[in-house]
C-alpha cells in the first residue's frame, strides 16, 4: 500500500507529465525527404494518380540516429483510378513514434479529374494538354502515450527500478482517444512539350483543426492541432532520345508560426532507370536545423515490365548550420511504389492523371 508521501510524489510527476503534454506545443507534422514515394500523404489530390491505374506505397523514416528515444515515422497507402468515372480511391495508414508518445491514423481518400481531352498527335502526341485533379481526405487518428517507457516514483527505490512494480498512476484520460482528421487538395498539370510538364500542387490538412489534447484542460484552442498548408512545383523535362531525365522541384510548408521549404533536383538515366537527387530542406529565416538530403532510387522490375513497376528508394539527410552532423548521425529513409496495370490505359482513358513516384518522368 502506497503511503500518503508516495501517493503525493507520484501524483506531483504525473501532474508534470501530462502537464508538459497539454501545453500548446505547435506540433509539426513529419516531413518525408522523398515526398513522391508517398504521394497521397503529400497530397490527397494524388489519389489514382500513380503510373498506372493500381498503386501500393510505403514509406519509413528513422530521424536523428543518434536520439536514444528513437523518433520513427511511416505511411502506407493503397489507392486505384477509375477510368468511368475519372475518380481515384485510396487508403492512407500513419504511424508515428516519438519516444513515450505514439500517434496512429486511418485515413479514406477521393479525388477527381478534369481533363482538357486530347490535342491532335502532330499537336500534343495524343496526350491532353492539361488536367485538374481535386482531392479529399477523411479519416481518424489517436495520440496515446506509451507507459511502459515510463517510470513513475511508486516504482523506484533506493535500488533502482523494483522488478516487476507497476504504478498505480492514473493514466492520461485522453490517451488513446480517437478524433476526427480532415484534408484537402488539388493538383495542375500542364505539357508544356511532348517532353517537358509543370506540376502544381496545394494541399491542407488537419482542416478542422483536431484536439489533440492528453487532457481535459478546458481550452482546447492550446491543444488544437494546426492547420499545414503544403505547396509544390515540379518542372520536369526528357531529352528527346530519351535517354535521360531531370526535374527540379519546390515544396514549402507553412504550420502554425513554421514555415520551411525543400528545393532541389533529380537526374534520371532512362536506360538504366536509376535516379539521383540533391535536395535543400530548411527554414525561410535560416535559424533552424537545415539538411542537405542525398536519394536514390531504381526500378527493380525491369524496364520492358509494362504490367508492372516496383520502385525502390532510399535517402540520408544531413545536419548542416548550427547542428554539426556528428549531433545527431542524420537521418535515414526508404520507400517503395508499386504500380500494376489492370486495362489498356492509354486506349481507355487518355486523360489518366499521372503524378510519378519517379518524379522526373512527364507525363507521356
Amino acid at each position: 500500500m502506497p503511503t500518503f508521501q508516495g501517493k503525493r510524489v507520484r501524483k506531483i510527476l504525473m501532474t508534470l507529465v501530462v502537464s508538459s503534454l497539454a501545453m500548446p506545443a505547435f506540433a509539426q507534422d513529419p516531413i518525408f525527404s522523398q515526398a513522391y514515394l508517398s504521394p497521397i500523404n503529400l497530397n490527397p489530390a494524388a489519389t489514382g494518380a500513380g503510373e498506372m491505374d493500381l498503386r501500393v506505397s510505403a514509406i519509413y523514416r528513422r530521424h536523428w540516429w543518434t536520439i536514444p528515444s528513437q523518433m520513427n515515422y511511416m505511411a502506407f497507402s493503397v489507392d486505384k483510378f477509375f477510368p468511368g468515372i475519372s475518380s481515384g480511391l485510396g487508403l492512407l495508414a500513419t504511424h508515428s513514434s516519438e519516444g513515450y508518445l505514439k500517434k496512429s491514423g486511418v485515413y479514406g481518400s477521393y479525388a477527381y479529374t478534369v481533363c482538357a481531352g486530347t490535342a491532335s498527335a502532330a499537336e500534343n502526341g495524343g496526350m491532353p494538354k492539361w488536367f485538374w485533379t481535386g482531392g479529399i481526405q477523411f479519416g481518424l487518428a489517436q495520440r496515446r502515450i506509451d507507459y511502459s517507457k515510463l517510470v513513475f516514483a511508486d516504482e523506484l527505490d533506493i535500488n533502482g527500478i523494483i522488478p516487476g512494480s507497476v504504478s498505480a498512476a492514473d493514466p492520461a484520460i485522453n490517451s488513446g482517444k480517437l478524433f476526427p482528421d480532415f484534408a484537402a487538395g488539388m493538383f495542375f498539370n500542364y505539357q508544356l512539350t511532348e517532353n517537358s510538364r509543370v506540376l502544381l500542387g496545394l494541399s491542407s490538412h488537419h482542416m478542422n483543426r483536431p484536439d489533440e489534447s492528453l487532457t481535459n484542460s478546458g481550452d482546447t484552442t492550446r491543444s488544437q492541432l494546426p492547420v499545414r498548408w503544403t505547396g509544390n512545383v515540379l518542372y520536369t523535362y526528357t531529352n528527346p532520345e530519351q535517354t535521360w531525365s531531370v526535374s527540379l522541384g519546390a515544396i514549402g510548408y507553412r504550420q502554425a508560426k513554421h514555415t520551411s521549404y525543400q528545393i532541389g533536383g533529380e537526374v534520371t538515366q532512362n536506360e538504366v532507370d536509376v535516379s539521383v537527387g540533391l535536395w535543400y530542406r530548411g527554414s525561410v529565416s535560416f535559424r533552424d536545423m537545415n539538411t542537405v538530403s542525398l536519394t536514390l532510387s531504381f526500378n527493380i522490375s525491369g524496364r520492358d515490365n509494362t504490367r508492372d513497376r516496383m520502385r525502390v528508394g532510399i535517402g540520408h539527410d544531413a545536419q548542416v548550420g548550427k547542428n554539426s552532423y556528428s549531433y545527431t548521425a542524420g537521418s535515414s529513409e526508404m520507400g517503395f511504389v508499386w504500380d500494376h496495370s489492370s486495362y489498356d490505359q492509354n486506349g481507355d482513358n487518355p486523360c489518366k492523371p499521372k503524378i510519378s513516384s519517379q518524379s522526373a518522368c512527364p507525363v507521356r
